[in-house]
């Protein structure tokens, strides 16, 4: 377990900021997750063999970063807190909410959340914190359905359902649903889905229901026998569902969510360039480490945290050479190909 505090927050998927371009800023606060979810594409939770290392960001250094970034992507910020985990596991979490609501710019605060572990109290506080809407991950009403998709016996879809409806009747917050369709596991589970979502009153400012297509990932899982579907499919697919349920899902052409292009965020490193970078320990994937640049500015905005590749084993602290091979939205992958020893 690595607790980041004087680190870059900008740079990796683990942790920290991610900036794709628009007036959305992702914030990850945390990778730990309770579930694990058959159909996880960050192959997140407790029996995942392939992780070696988790994470969690000291709040202070978040906030510190994210205001720098609010700043430069100018007002009516959306704050979006996910990440390689389960948000709500966050330990600071109703703090984190109170601090990004404080800083100037931020318009809406909303999080990615299956809810079942948190308390009805605790929605409350996050609500009076001001977080404005929670994306609620929940792919199947049916009990046994949603446990086998959860990947643990003790995952409760009533328990994520009642948290849900709980802060819709006694708080400010809104709910939204976004369920991941997994063609042959949860077919008869969307409509379903959608169906509570229209009855218990979702989306009082958003659109209720955000369904998703499952899209397998090379890190994540898998499930056995599950063949992803075309979008041709899963956009007929939702239409069909419009029509069974008279809920709207296919938004395409529209923008309910009020999303901007922006100036993406500086990068001083692109793909192609060497950079000598100082190991901090190991990355989330075996065969994966954190590292930071040797040379650093001291500023946010420009400071960057890099996952290495490396065939060999990398110590703290020791020094590569490293050829950055990818760069999209300011996510840093290299592969080490000296070690100075």
């Amino acid at each position: 377990m690595y607790f980041i505090e004087d680190l870059p927050q900008i740079g990796t998927r683990y942790y920290g900021i991610v900036d794709q371009g628009t007036n959305i800023v992702e914030v990850r606060p945390t990778s730990l997750c309770p579930l694990n979810c058959a159909f996880c594409s960050v192959a997140a939770g407790p029996y995942e063999g392939r992780r070696w290392a988790e994470f969690v960001v000291k709040r202070e250094a978040l906030i510190e970063s994210l205001s720098r970034v609010v700043k430069f992507k100018g007002g009516g910020v959306e704050v979006h807190i996910d990440g390689m985990g389960e948000p709500a596991v966050y330990p600071e979490l109703v703090d984190l909410v109170q601090d990004i609501s404080a800083i100037p710019g931020v318009k809406t605060i909303s999080m990615q959340s299956r809810l079942f572990t948190l308390r009805e109290r605790t929605l409350e506080e996050l609500a009076e914190a001001g977080l404005s809407r929670v994306n609620l991950s929940l792919d199947a009403m049916n009990s046994e359905v949603a446990r086998k998709l959860a990947g643990v016996d003790y995952y409760s879809a009533e328990r994520a359902r009642s948290l849900a409806e709980y802060a819709l009747a006694n708080t400010r917050m809104d709910v939204i649903v976004s369920p991941v369709w997994v063609p042959g596991l949860n077919d008869d589970e969307i409509p379903e889905i959608i169906k509570w979502a229209s009855s218990a009153g979702l989306g009082k400012r958003w659109p209720p229901v955000l369904i998703q297509k499952y899209i397998p990932h090379k890190r994540g899982r898998s499930p056995r026998g599950v063949k992803p579907v075309g979008w041709g499919h899963f956009w007929r697919k939702l239409r069909e569902w419009e029509r069974q349920t008279g809920v709207k899902l296919d938004w395409r052409g529209e923008n309910p969510f009020g999303i901007e292009e922006r100036a993406p965020l500086p990068k001083p490193l692109a793909a192609g360039r060497r950079v000598k970078v100082r190991v901090i320990g190991r990355g989330i994937f075996r065969g994966e480490y954190l590292g930071v640049p040797v040379n650093t500015s001291g500023d946010p905005l420009l400071d960057r945290a890099i996952t290495l590749l490396s065939e060999r084993s990398l110590e703290p602290g020791v020094e590569v050479l490293a050829r950055i091979i990818e760069d999209e939205n300011n996510i840093l992958l290299a592969r080490a190909e000296l070690v100075f020893l």
